[in-house]
């Protein structure tokens, strides 16, 4: 395999989307309050995505590291497990990652605010502690948790401030309606994952609280950020159009969930980080409403 096609199956395009949704909602929310400024939204997005990488790098380097990572893993061929990279060539790329990720990260604090460096060094800590370190997130079940409280809460209401200064009520919402599905994709990552990451020890959320019950949350997290934006159908009743799309592909994504095995559910990913970046652009209407 040629080397970019082996960093490129380690940076898990599929899930980039998702790096890009709520950073793009809390940019148009400071914009329609008149308070935006185009240098903070490109330096957020880099940012943003050179942190995604990171975690991806770091769960590839550590779940090796570990051996959690096996040749019984029904996801995707990961790059250090297999031997495709090195593990000191991978420590080397989330260095990289990290360097982009604070360099377009201290632009944010100078020429935005300073309050911005405690959550910068809180995203760097957390894309490491996710899989890494004595007490990982991930494996005390905390994952999905993790992924909503920094691609929802601080994405958005942090993208928000970094413009205005403040976080207003939209921005909170906004939060919601854009990391709730971002964290259904970590859902589908753990339920394809619950056999392997339970012989590995590794106790995910899905392997805590059992398959089915993973699947219930997985539609919760889909169709909630839609009942969150129902309320303003009485004062645009076109946007019942667009709601209707969002709920189909919602339903088409839970569906696929129920029925297919777990040696299936690689593309959901795809599909569900493309599903989280249309419903944050989706939040983005509804706010202009």
């Amino acid at each position: 395999m040629q080397p970019f096609r082996i960093w490129l199956l380690a940076a898990r395009p599929r899930t980039l989307p998702a790096s890009l949704a709520p950073l793009l909602l809390g940019n148009w929310l400071a914009y329609l309050d008149n308070t935006f400024f185009a240098g903070l939204m490109i330096a957020s997005l880099v940012c943003a995505v050179a942190l995604q990488i990171l975690v991806n790098f770091a769960n590839d380097y550590f779940d090796a590291l570990s051996g959690v990572d096996t040749d019984a893993r029904i996801g995707p061929q990961r790059a250090t497990q297999s031997g495709l990279v090195s593990h000191g060539a991978m420590r080397l790329a989330m260095v990289l990652c990290a360097l982009v990720a604070v360099a377009s990260g201290l632009y944010l604090v100078v020429a935005g605010s300073v309050w911005l460096l405690p959550v910068g060094f809180c995203c760097l800590l957390a894309a490491y502690g996710y899989s890494g370190g004595p007490y990982p997130l991930a494996s005390l079940g905390l994952g999905e948790v993790t992924v909503f409280l920094f691609f929802g809460l601080v994405a958005v209401c942090g993208s928000y401030f970094m413009h205005t200064g403040v976080v207003s009520t939209q921005a909170w919402l906004g939060s919601f309606i854009a990391g709730l599905p971002i964290a259904a994709i970590m859902l589908v990552n753990n339920i394809r994952d619950i056999d392997t990451d339970s012989e590995a020890g590794k106790r995910t959320l899905p392997v805590r609280i059992g398959r089915t019950a993973a699947k219930w949350l997985y539609g919760i997290a889909l169709t909630l950020p839609l009942l969150f934006m129902m309320v303003k159908i009485s004062e645009a009743y076109w946007w019942l159009g667009f709601l209707s799309v969002s709920i189909g592909l919602g339903f088409m994504l839970i569906k696929s969930m129920f029925q297919l095995a777990p040696a299936q559910l690689n593309p959901l990913i795809g599909r569900t980080s493309l599903y989280s970046l249309w419903t944050a652009l989706l939040g983005c209407i509804y706010f202009s409403i």
